[in-house]
């Protein structure tokens, strides 16, 4: 038992990956919700006729604890960098709009956390994944930010965490920037390079392998971290 939750506590963040993965798509079909190529034309008329302020509300939306996890604000923000296609400016004024919203977003999700708000919400099923937020906060500090910053939905636990933790707003606040800032331009620029393809590239056929490789890497990186402990001889004997 005390293996397994070794084991828990390491791939703990790609399993919570997959279970929001197979929640939506189970949500998605239960409701009988249109599907991913309606949801492409919906966004696409919203986009033609409101622009960038369709991708930051969804950027908003996507971000912001709890919303996040329903909201297909990916498919969305994805949408609007196929769009930009060659034209630079609209595709910086698109990851800006994106980064904007998502700073609007976890300045909200830390304020829920610092005044406890988000107590109403753990009864939704979201203590754990908040408690293991704050575990890394605890360990790694603001810069746990830069290190979960990389999607919305685990960006909406750190930021929450974050309050709950009492962080200063100054140095939360500067490491979200950099941290959104690095990681929307790189998604930007993946996105612009796969073109119409990165629609896909969010998929189930291409995130699923994503995480099995993450959580084989998560548990093969402890795994060389253990033995590494094991191989550094004992204080005493280095004296």
């Amino acid at each position: 038992m005390k293996k397994i939750k070794e084991i828990l506590s390491i791939i703990w963040l790609p399993l919570s990956a997959l279970a929001v993965l197979a929640f939506f798509y189970s949500t998605w079909g239960f409701f009988n919700l249109p599907p991913q190529e309606e949801v492409i034309g919906i966004a696409k008329q919203y986009y033609d006729k409101y622009g960038l302020l369709t991708v930051f509300f969804a950027a908003l939306i996507e971000a912001m604890l709890l919303a996040g996890w329903y909201f297909p604000g990916s498919l969305v923000i994805v949408f609007g960098v196929v769009l930009a296609g060659g034209n630079v400016p609209r595709l910086i004024g698109m990851t800006v709009a994106v980064t904007l919203g998502f700073i609007v977003a976890h300045i909200f999700n830390y304020l829920l956390g610092k005044y406890g708000w988000y107590k109403i919400l753990t009864a939704l099923g979201f203590q754990e994944a908040i408690d293991k937020a704050q575990a890394q906060l605890a360990t790694y500090g603001p810069r746990a930010i830069l290190l979960t910053y990389w999607h919305p939905n685990f960006a909406t636990l750190t930021s929450t965490a974050a309050g709950i933790l009492q962080i200063p707003f100054r140095p939360f606040f500067l490491y979200s920037i950099i941290a959104l800032t690095v990681w929307d331009s790189l998604w930007a620029l993946v996105g612009y390079l796969l073109g119409d393809s990165a629609i896909a590239a969010i998929g189930p056929k291409v995130v699923v392998p994503f995480i099995a490789s993450w959580i084989v890497i998560a548990l093969a990186h402890r795994a060389w971290q253990a033995r590494r402990a094991g191989n550094v001889p004992p204080a005493s004997s280095q004296s």
